[in-house]
C-alpha cells in the first residue's frame, strides 16, 4: 500500500505571528525544524544575558543591560521576517512534516516560555527583582511611583557600605519590603542633635541643593557627606528633624535611614537591621524614562 502525504501551503502571516509569539515557531512552521530550534536558544542566550549584566553591578550594567533588552528585541522582529521569507520559499505542494501538528507548537512554546519562567522566577529570587516606591520616605533620591531594580546578590561576598540604598522586610509585616540608606555599620555611633545627624561624633555636612517639594510637603534639599558618601536628603521647612539619643551600633548590624528625613520610619524607631536580613541593594531606576539609570 502506498503511503498518502498531507499537502498544505505554508502561510507567511501564520509564520510571522507564529515567530512573534516565539521566535522560531514560524520556521518549524516552514519545515525547518533545526533553523527554528536555533532561533529559540538565540532568544534565551539573549534573555539571559541581559539578566546577568544587570545581576552583576558595574557602571556600564544598565547601559549594557540596555542593550541586551533591545538585542532580545530585535531577534523576536529578525526572526518573524525570517519565518515570513521561509513560507514564501515553500513550494505549493509543500508535505507536512510529523511536527507540523498543533499540539507541537503548543509543546515548544510551553518548554522554551517554561524554560524562560522558570529561570525569570529563579533570577528574581536569587539575582535582580523590581520594585515600585509607594511613597515619598525616600525623595528626593527616589519619588513616588519610582520604580527601580534590587540587585540581590550586591552582598555575596561584601558588606553593605555607607550611603547604600538596601532592600529588607518591614520589621512590623514580613510581607512587606522596605528600602533606606545606610547611615552608620556595626561599631558606629548615631545621634541626632538639633536636627543634624552625627556619626561618630562628627556632624555630617550640609551642602544646600535648592528647594524641593512632595506630597504637598516642601521643604529644602541637601547634599550630605557621610564620610565620602554623598547623597541627597529632603528636609521639610514645617518641621525640624526630631532629635535622637546616640547609640552604638550592634556588631553584625547596620543602621538605616531614610531621605526624607521628616517622613520616614526607619532604625530611629525600630532600630537598626541584621545585615543578615538584607536582601539586596538598589542600583537601577527604569521608571519614569527620563530619570532611568543608576541610582546614586
Amino acid at each position: 500500500m502506498n503511503k498518502t502525504h498531507s499537502i498544505d501551503l505554508r502561510r507567511p502571516w501564520i509564520a510571522a505571528i507564529l515567530s512573534l509569539i516565539m521566535p522560531g515557531l514560524g520556521q518549524v512552521y516552514t519545515g525547518m525544524l533545526a533553523r527554528g530550534l536555533i532561533w529559540m536558544l538565540l532568544c534565551g542566550i539573549s534573555s539571559v544575558a541581559g539578566l546577568l549584566i544587570l545581576s552583576h553591578p558595574t557602571a556600564y550594567s544598565w547601559t549594557l543591560g540596555c542593550a541586551a533588552g533591545l538585542a532580545q528585541v530585535a531577534i523576536w522582529i529578525a526572526g518573524a521576517i525570517d519565518s515570513y521569507r521561509c513560507a514564501l520559499r515553500c513550494k505549493a505542494d509543500y508535505e507536512l512534516k510529523d511536527y507540523n501538528r498543533w499540539y507541537v507548537y503548543v509543546l515548544l512554546l510551553l518548554m522554551g516560555t517554561g524554560s524562560l519562567l522558570s529561570y525569570a522566577l529563579n533570577v528574581r529570587d536569587r539575582l535582580i527583582q523590581p520594585f515600585r516606591i509607594p511613597g515619598a520616605s525616600m525623595y528626593p533620591t527616589l519619588s513616588p511611583h519610582d520604580r527601580f531594580i534590587a540587585v540581590k546578590n550586591a552582598y555575596r561576598n561584601s558588606d553593605p557600605q555607607r550611603g547604600d540604598l538596601v532592600l529588607f522586610t518591614s520589621p512590623n509585616n514580613r510581607r512587606e519590603f522596605w528600602v533606606k540608606r545606610v547611615i552608620a555599620l556595626a561599631g558606629d555611633t548615631v545621634a541626632v542633635k538639633d536636627g543634624h545627624l552625627y556619626v561618630n561624633g562628627v556632624k555630617l555636612s550640609l551642602e544646600s541643593i535648592g528647594p524641593g517639594a512632595v506630597s504637598g510637603t516642601t521643604g529644602q534639599i541637601f547634599s550630605e557627606d557621610n564620610n565620602g558618601a554623598k547623597y541627597r536628603i529632603f528636609i521639610s521647612q514645617d518641621h525640624s528633624v526630631p532629635n535622637f539619643p546616640e547609640i552604638t551600633v550592634p556588631k553584625n548590624e547596620c543602621f538605616v535611614m531614610g531621605d526624607n528625613r521628616n517622613e520616614s520610619r526607619d532604625s530611629r524607631y525600630f532600630g537598626p537591621i541584621p545585615i543578615t536580613g538584607i536582601l539586596g541593594k538598589f542600583n537601577y531606576r527604569y521608571w519614569p524614562i527620563a530619570s532611568a539609570g543608576r541610582i546614586h
